[in-house]
């Protein structure tokens, strides 16, 4: 069975914890459940349309980060 990782983001997992930096007196999370929804289905399709395609992006991006990194 695939989970959908939008499953995951609900109202109460997206709050921001109560030391947070930000604004002390704002009660509102920094994302809703239903902005990340947004975000994150387009691409989980995407993922699920071209699996091939995603992982070898992925690996791609992860050697660059890595030669990047070393050559600081």
């Amino acid at each position: 069975m695939i989970e959908q990782l939008a499953e995951y983001f609900s109202p109460s997992t997206t709050s921001r914890p109560s030391g947070d930096l930000g604004n002390k007196g704002s009660k509102r999370p920094l994302m809703q459940g239903s902005d990340v929804r947004e975000l994150v289905e387009p691409v989980e399709q995407l993922i699920l349309k071209y699996p091939a395609a995603a992982l070898a992006s992925a690996f791609l991006v992860g050697v660059v980060v890595a030669w990047w990194i070393k050559r600081k």
